[in-house]
């Protein structure tokens, strides 16, 4: 079948994408890995070599396409348009169903800090099929995100994913802990839910500290 697309489709879309009608935020410039690497070393600092160096690979390899934004990234974004971007992202990941099609929002959000976007992010984040494997973009970008918003919600859930088979999703995982608590016990979540008691929490539930197993291994 060949490509065709109406004009009336057209001029929607270049009505879209005019303006400030945008129907996404436009950062403020291309990624500086400088920042990146800023970041790193002020927010990261506790966390292990390896995990700094995922951190700065994921702003390489991603933020040629914004799938990765610096944490400035909407500095300049003028307050109104701010708040009905972080609307908007709100009601998508607390509403939308889980795909890729998420993880240009997750980007966003990822450097739009505020609390309303904690229980969207830890939807994505959770997400998760007992039967079947599953594409993890959506759930690490999601847990890439929960990162910068250092929220205490999200602790048990990150700590639940520190060993997921999906490497990505453990290794930012590890990232949003160490950048929350100052702390690294890797892929120890008896550690990790122990040394986070300690600090006043309420124990974190069990259901959140088995070991991640292989759909197949879940079956049996």
């Amino acid at each position: 079948m060949g490509i065709c697309v109406h004009l009336s489709t057209i001029a929607a879309l270049a009505f879209a994408l005019s303006g400030h009608n945008m129907l996404v935020a436009q950062p403020i410039g291309p990624v500086d890995l400088q920042k990146a690497s800023d970041e790193v070393e002020s927010r990261y600092g506790n966390a292990h070599p390896e995990i700094q160096e995922y951190i700065l690979w994921t702003a390489r390899t991603f933020g040629g396409s914004n799938l990765w934004l610096n944490e400035d990234a909407f500095a300049e974004l003028p307050d109104a348009t701010r708040e009905k971007r972080v609307q908007h992202l709100s009601q998508l990941l607390t509403e939308a169903e889980y795909g890729r099609h998420l993880c240009a929002g997750l980007a966003e959000a990822s450097a739009l800090k505020d609390k309303r976007l904690v229980p969207g992010l830890m939807k994505v984040a959770a997400y998760h099929l007992e039967d079947r494997d599953y594409d993890c973009r959506a759930k690490w970008m999601a847990v890439a995100a929960l990162a910068r918003q250092e929220d205490d919600a999200a602790v048990p859930l990150l700590i639940s994913l520190v060993d997921h088979g999906n490497q990505n999703t453990r290794h930012w995982a590890r990232a949003a802990l160490s950048r929350k608590t100052g702390q690294d016990f890797r892929q120890d979540k008896q550690a990790w839910a122990k040394w986070w008691q300690a600090q006043g929490h309420p124990p974190i539930d069990d259901k959140f500290l088995k070991a991640w197993k292989k759909p197949a291994e879940a079956d049996n």
